[in-house]
């Protein structure tokens, strides 16, 4: 990967720098494996409450001397916990390097929360619960989805187990996630090699506890992502709703041994992925959308899926339905090289165009790290996959991704409106 440099240091932390010296600004970017992909029944809510408490204080710093420093840089510190990590971001300018790398190294001192920290961010999440109710349908279809051997769990957890977290269980949470080991630190942007250099050579903050390491080591080697047994389900999810719009999501498991990535990618993008899309050009002449149709892939790790969403009028529901299905089973029977031929400059021209986009780049080369395979985000190799790519390759990974056992469906609609879609949707899933 000639644009993208690796470092691992002695303390078992992977940096990765990915220099643009034509830009203005750089982008930090901290990616730690955690998450409701790491959790129990009994843990569930812990990892996005120490994504939370990390804005109270870190390394000794309380809320208010942490703002002050982001004041300083002009910037603000961005997070998100997602199934199986953290992600902290921030953007600065170059003269601000040195500070901003301080600011990073805090979250690996062994400064843990106090009580009065944990109860004030713990209420905060807990107004965050009331608000979000049970969740959008989709989000907890996908929490399904992320399911391993313990289960499926929200983000956030319930007010039940977010409540019984002792401070000793969110200590231990704490040094298990915040350990070099276990992180990814990613600089994007303008920036020279002397400063790559001297975060090389920065001595990482590490407490290195024998039963710190022991619980990390036990954690990653029993945990192994997996999809949830579908098989033969194609009735994954239906809620019945009162409204004039009914709600559609299709997602089909991607299995990355079978399936080329960038095949996946193109498969995405005929499906539904921009405004040319057979799908949305279909759909919106009937006036039948009520917005765009979306197709993008939801990766987990090593695993990913195609997903289809779209917003659709109640009346025109079952219509809808059975035209996509009819489409992605002609995906499956023939594909045009000229299409494909269209899609390439899409896959090559605008992908470097990107290069100028620090977040885009770091959030590529974080998540790469995080599915253990840092080649993916080699953007040059990618586009001579693109180009490589045949009609044949293309047809076979249409073949092996739309099929039912692969299917899971969610469905908001008003029952009084459409009526009862299960028969419909077994009609349906005879055509893959």
């Amino acid at each position: 990967m000639s644009a993208i440099h690796e470092h691992v240091l002695q303390n078992g932390m992977t940096l990765l720098c990915w220099p643009q010296r034509h830009l203005h600004g750089l982008e930090f970017g901290l990616y730690l494996k955690g998450g409701p992909l790491y959790e129990t029944e009994e843990t569930q809510g812990i990892s996005n409450l120490l994504e939370h408490l990390c804005f109270r204080g870190l390394g000794g710093l309380n809320r208010e001397g942490l703002l002050r420093e982001l004041n300083r840089f002009g910037t603000n510190l961005d997070a998100a916990t997602y199934a199986e990590g953290l992600v902290f971001r921030l953007k600065c300018l170059p003269r601000f390097f040195d500070a901003a790398l301080e600011y990073f190294l805090r979250f690996f001192a062994n400064v843990p929360w106090t009580p009065e920290q944990i109860a004030a961010e713990k209420q905060v999440v807990l107004r965050q619960l009331e608000a979000d109710g049970d969740g959008d349908l989709f989000d907890r279809a996908a929490c399904d989805f992320r399911k391993t051997e313990n289960g499926a769990f929200p983000p956030l957890g319930t007010p039940e187990s977010l409540m019984a977290l002792t401070e000793a269980d969110i200590q231990l949470w704490q040094e298990m996630i915040f350990q070099p080991q276990n992180a990814c630190l990613v600089m994007t942007g303008n920036f020279s090699d002397g400063m790559e250099l001297k975060k090389y050579n920065t001595s990482v903050y590490s407490y290195n506890e024998d039963e710190v390491d022991e619980m990390i080591m036990l954690i990653h080697d029993s945990f192994v992502p997996a999809f949830t047994d579908v098989k033969d389900i194609l009735l994954k999810k239906l809620e019945e709703v009162e409204s004039d719009f009914a709600s559609v999501q299709l997602a089909f498991d991607v299995d990355s041994e079978q399936v080329y990535p960038v095949a996946a990618e193109v498969l995405s993008t005929i499906t539904a992925g921009n405004d040319d899309s057979m799908l949305f050009q279909a759909l919106r002449e009937e006036q039948a959308l009520v917005a765009e149709i979306e197709s993008q892939i939801s990766r987990v790790g090593q695993f990913s899926r195609l997903v289809i969403r779209y917003d659709v009028r109640s009346e025109w529901l079952k219509d809808t339905l059975t035209k996509v299905f009819a489409y992605l089973h002609r995906l499956t029977m023939y594909v045009r090289p000229a299409r494909l031929n269209q899609l390439r400059t899409q896959f090559t021209t605008n992908n470097a165009m990107l290069t100028d986009d620090t977040a885009a780049l770091n959030d590529r080369l974080g998540w790469a790290w995080m599915s253990g395979d840092t080649a993916q985000a080699d953007w040059d190799a990618a586009a001579a996959q693109y180009n490589e790519l045949t009609a044949e390759e293309l047809l076979d990974a249409a073949q092996t991704v739309f099929r039912p056992e692969n299917l899971s469906i969610a469905v908001q609609y008003d029952p009084e409106t459409v009526g009862d879609l299960r028969p419909l949707l077994q009609k349906l899933r005879e055509m893959l």
